[in-house]
């Protein structure tokens, strides 16, 4: 045991021993306790049982040893306050979860946050409490933290002076239960003396704590028959306060008992989980925990970030994180580990009974070939919130049509075997279910699509639908036979894109690019990253020509082309390359209000050009002249909307004339250019991010797909 580990002891023991000198116990002298320094006391081999107590409690339930993780945490250290629910929303009919979830815009489907209280405020209100949660939320740390806080004393969070006794009701296997005497065990077990008579005296007079943890843990042959004993036990012993967990999927109304619903964390939760899990002096060194938070926070980890908010699932990032200091580029790997432990490895080590009946014959990986069939089938609906019969139906069909699946299990237990035992399938509403996460949805999906060879029919008719995104780099990554097929089937689309109306007014703009880039040989960016930058250059000022007359071109209509049209391109090309975008619709998009600085943008913008070589047809050095010299007749405050209007034309005709850009070319409306941005740009996006993902592709193949990237086939 660590120094801090027998501070924390001590710490218990001595607040622990003055609960006892409080409330009595027969067998031990009060005066002798109160006169004499325990700790000598102890020394002197007396009334080890009160330490030895506190010491048992500590070691089985004040550190946390799960996952992978090398070594236990001591729960003091990365616990987070829990925020619970009253009203549950899964007891009430919602016909309109689905477009509550849209509106709300954002990927977590537990996305109510009203009414929220802190965990331990509602363990001092109630004295009979049911905490319910999904699996891996935190219910049986929770019921640790608060038998932790009354061993505390009046220096805990728990403000009643009860001595806590925690059972876990997985070990109530028995038909014969008696919760009396398994509470005697545990202080019989650290030589206590007199305890059968102490124990019925503190029953009596309601001075103990009693958790009770994991109702759904109990043997399913039993349940009924130890709630009826807990049921029993509560109304004789009415006195002591009561704490008992268990899923939501498997809670049961018991009398007295006031539920509530532990939630999902919120980002501050999350964060100061992390911040609590990187707390050693290396990781506050290294910054570890804000760099960890940080990469969550970033676009490509949005998903990752979901499941961040279930902390079992926390703790598996926070372990992948520490190993590593990154999450992994390819994200399906970590998607798929996410996923067996809540298949498999939770249960197994919190050493749950075998499943029962409802499941057997039935794998965990026909399981998993049941579960993403489901969500691949709603995925393609367009469904996120699901009726229970449809479910029904679906793990029925299922199971009909795989010849090597037991046929005569129920569909409605295995949903709610599946829901209680792992929590991959949760009611939402009365009747009502969805996935736990989004991201388990999207990545069961994908490994349907690549399990059923779907690549192609799915590239077809879902590339430019942006909720398809996650799930197309997700099968980039589980391609472990190459990603050439889906690669070259995003690349058809692209070019398909090119035949339709809009497409063909796409085609002498990638045409012009490709000329004005392709003699650029001794240039440090790639002949691709060149096209994107060209065209960027079109699609942005024929934009801004269409748009000068009716509104006022100014920073903010610069950003919203440089985030949503072309030039959003480059940002996934080479770092180099970034530096262009903002500079280029800055510049391009101030000419009605100009002043020598925005001249100065064009120029870092013809500067940054001609060192990089990005085009081979321009002449750049009259091009900076030309700049400069338009800094001299730059219109004053006095001048006419006219004259503004004027000369803006006249610039943008000189910097037109220096790019060849003809007016043939730049006729595209705000609202075309979004259209090929959000078609025949975005699946060039796609494909640039499937690759970086991608676990295997073909150098030859792939080196073909860039060099017809953003070219006329």
């Amino acid at each position: 045991m660590t120094g801090i580990e027998t501070t924390i002891v001590t710490a218990l023991t001595n607040n622990f021993i003055g609960q006892m000198i409080k409330s009595g116990w027969e067998g031990i002298n009060k005066n002798e306790l109160l006169n004499k320094d325990v700790g000598q006391l102890i020394k002197e081999g007396k009334y080890l049982f009160l330490r030895e107590y506190t010491q048992r409690y500590w070691d089985r339930h004040g550190m946390i040893k799960v996952l992978k993780m090398s070594k236990p945490m001591d729960l003091e250290s990365i616990y987070v306050n829990v925020k619970c629910l009253g009203n549950l929303v899964r007891d009430y009919y919602d016909e309109n979860l689905e477009n509550k979830y849209r509106e709300s815009k954002q990927r977590r489907f537990n996305f109510r946050d009203d009414g929220k209280k802190d965990g331990l405020l509602l363990a001092n209100q109630e004295q009979y409490l049911m905490v319910l949660g999904g699996p891996g939320i935190g219910k049986s740390t929770f019921l640790r933290k608060v038998g932790l806080e009354a061993l505390k004393g009046n220096q805990g969070s728990y403000q009643h002076p009860l001595t806590p006794v925690l059972l876990e009701l997985k070990n109530f296997k028995e038909n014969e239960i008696n919760i009396q005497v398994l509470i005697e065990e545990e202080f019989k077990i650290c030589g206590f003396p007199n305890v059968e008579k102490n124990i019925s005296n503190k029953l009596e007079k309601g001075e103990l704590l009693i958790l009770l943890d994991g109702l759904d843990e109990v043997p399913t042959a039993n349940v009924y028959n130890v709630i009826e004993k807990i049921q029993d036990f509560v109304d004789r012993h009415h006195k002591n306060r009561f704490i008992l967990s268990c899923r939501t999927a498997a809670r049961t109304h018991l009398r007295r008992f006031t539920d509530i619903e532990i939630v999902e964390f919120d980002d501050q939760q999350i964060q100061s989980f992390i911040e609590h899990w990187f707390s050693s002096e290396l990781d506050r060194k290294n910054e570890t925990a804000k760099n960890c938070w940080e990469l969550l926070q970033k676009e490509e980890y949005k998903s990752a970030k979901e499941l961040a908010h279930t902390p079992l699932l926390l703790t598996f990032l926070c372990l992948v994180y520490d190993e590593n200091q990154s999450f992994p580029t390819n994200r399906s790997r970590l998607y798929q580990d996410a996923l067996r432990i809540l298949l498999e490895k939770w249960s197994a080590e919190k050493r749950l009974p075998n499943r029962g009946l409802v499941y057997e014959n039935l794998s965990i990986e026909q399981e998993e070939i049941l579960l993403s069939e489901v969500a691949y089938q709603n995925f393609v609906a367009d469904k996120l919130f699901l009726e229970k019969r449809e479910v029904v139906k679906q793990i029925k069909d299922h199971l009909k049509q795989n010849l090597n699946a037991p046929q005569h299990l129920d569909g409605e237990k295995v949903l709610k075997t599946i829901e209680i035992e792992q929590g991959i399938l949760v009611e939402r509403a009365r009747d009502i279910y969805s996935f736990s996460h989004l991201t388990l949805q999207e990545y069961l999906t994908a490994q349907y699509i690549y399990d059923n060879d779907l690549i192609e029919q799915t590239v077809k008719n879902h590339i430019t639908e942006t909720r398809w995104q996650e799930v197309f780099l997700l099968v980039a990554g589980l391609m472990r036979g190459k990603a050439d097929k889906l690669l070259l089937a995003m690349e058809k689309e692209a070019h398909n894109y090119l035949t339709t109306p809009l497409g063909q007014k796409l085609v002498p703009i990638l045409q012009w690019a490709d000329e004005m880039t392709k003699d650029s040989v001794d240039s440090p960016i790639k002949p691709v990253e060149r096209r994107a930058l060209a065209n960027s250059v079109v699609i942005a000022n024929s934009v801004i020509i269409s748009i000068a007359d009716t509104i006022s071109i100014a920073d903010t209509i610069s950003m919203k082309i440089a985030d949503t049209l072309s030039i959003r391109f480059i940002s996934n090309a080479q770092e180099i390359a970034k530096a262009y975008a903002h500079k280029f619709a800055y510049g391009i998009t101030i000419t009605n209000s100009i002043a020598v600085a925005n001249i100065d943008e064009f120029v870092r913008l013809v500067n940054l050009f001609a060192q990089d070589r990005i085009v081979s047809k321009v002449n750049f050095s009259q091009l900076s002249a030309d700049l400069e010299a338009f800094k001299q007749i730059i219109p004053d405050d006095k001048a006419t909307k006219k004259e503004r209007r004027e000369f803006a034309d006249q610039f943008l005709k000189m910097w037109n004339t220096a790019f060849n850009l003809t007016p043939e070319l730049l006729n595209l409306s705000p609202e075309e250019a979004y259209e090929i941005d959000r078609h025949y740009f975005y699946i060039n996006r796609l494909i640039l991010d499937c690759q970086k993902v991608a676990v295997n592709i073909s150098p030859t193949v792939w080196q073909e797909i860039e060099e017809r990237m953003l070219r006329v086939p």
